[in-house]
């Protein structure tokens, strides 16, 4: 078979703001691929069903990524050729070392490599989402750190995000007051649409004010870091717990402008609890919690909401990254192949 045009997204350099397509990511139509004689060296060959945009790439982008190399991120694909016993030909595959392009050769070497079996028949975009590493980021650190109560109250920080919304409505059906925040007004009303008690537009109202008027908070769920963490700390309740998952006010600073917490003070006189995790440590130390069979289970029946923004242009994943960034995108970002 004479070689299959295989366009990739390649990484170039990094950078401390929002990736630059061009600049720090290009789209390289001249790549190929032979689909019947590419080396496999015991691992598979896979066209790729889809892949999934999170903010977590632009962090492998500092410490992770080698120049001029695709990049690797959420993916799923259909096994075409196999090497190794663990998979058939016909297969769903997911990994989190996917590259972005139509066809890949994949290897457990480089990262875990799941069958997916989808017996409840959802759309294969939700195992990049929902089902995948925001899902299971969100059910996970919510299991582990936030030792929730009902009647508690909780603040999620970009509460309208795959990760956010997650909390968002676990946090609703195990009765505790539900406050979030998100950056558009549209945003805010999908945040009521989950049932979330008080949603606001961050952009348009104090933080401080809205958390202070509703009797201070129990659980901060964060995701911004910097100045907002130190705010949320000052409307902590005594014993408060808060659970940092991310601190995209700052990703794009260099080190020396990082926000200083002035707040910090608080964490001793309130006696409250901080937990900062990475999803892979953090399922290390307390496992799973039985993530993709319960979170299957409440998507299939109707109680876990999630919203998407995919794309069939690959080309599309570099805006779209950005775009995740700076809070621009509406819902999940997805390239979804035919």
């Amino acid at each position: 078979m004479s070689p299959t045009r295989n366009p990739t997204i390649i990484f170039v350099s990094a950078t401390q703001g929002i990736p630059v397509p061009g600049e720090h990511l290009v789209y390289r139509q001249d790549i190929t691929i032979d689909l019947d004689n590419e080396p496999l060296n015991g691992g598979i060959l896979t066209k790729t069903v889809a892949l999934g945009i999170d903010r977590w790439l632009s962090m492998r982008m500092v410490y992770e990524y080698k120049p001029n190399t695709p990049v690797l991120g959420c993916g799923i694909g259909v096994v075409l050729r196999s090497e190794s016993p663990k998979f058939q030909v016909g297969d769903h595959v997911e990994t989190r070392n996917y590259p972005f392009a139509p066809y890949a050769v994949l290897s457990e070497a480089a990262g875990p490599i799941r069958v997916l079996k989808n017996d409840a028949g959802l759309p294969w975009t939700a195992y990049v989402g929902v089902l995948g590493l925001a899902g299971e980021t969100a059910w996970v650190g919510y299991r582990a750190y936030t030792e929730a109560k009902k009647g508690e109250t909780i603040y999620v920080s970009t509460g309208a995000g795959g990760v956010g919304s997650v909390v968002c409505q676990l946090a609703k059906a195990e009765g505790l007051r539900v406050i979030a925040s998100a950056g558009t007004d549209s945003k805010v009303e999908f945040l009521k649409e989950i049932g979330v008690d008080v949603a606001f537009n961050y952009k348009k109202q104090d933080i401080g004010t809205i958390l202070k008027e509703n009797g201070g908070i129990d659980i901060y769920w964060d995701h911004v870091g910097g100045k907002t963490l130190e705010t949320v700390m000052g409307c902590m309740n005594k014993y408060g717990r808060i659970v940092i998952c991310g601190i995209a006010s700052q990703y794009s600073l260099p080190r020396e402008e990082w926000h200083g917490n002035k707040s910090f003070i608080l964490a001793l006189v309130k006696n409250l609890t901080i937990n900062g995790f990475i999803i892979s440590d953090t399922i290390a130390r307390f496992g799973d919690f039985d993530f993709e069979s319960e979170v299957t289970k409440l998507v299939k029946e109707g109680k876990m909401k999630f919203r998407e923004e995919p794309s069939d242009q690959l080309e599309d994943a570099m805006k779209m990254l950005g775009d995740c960034l700076v809070g621009a995108n509406e819902g999940k970002g997805v390239i979804v192949f035919s």
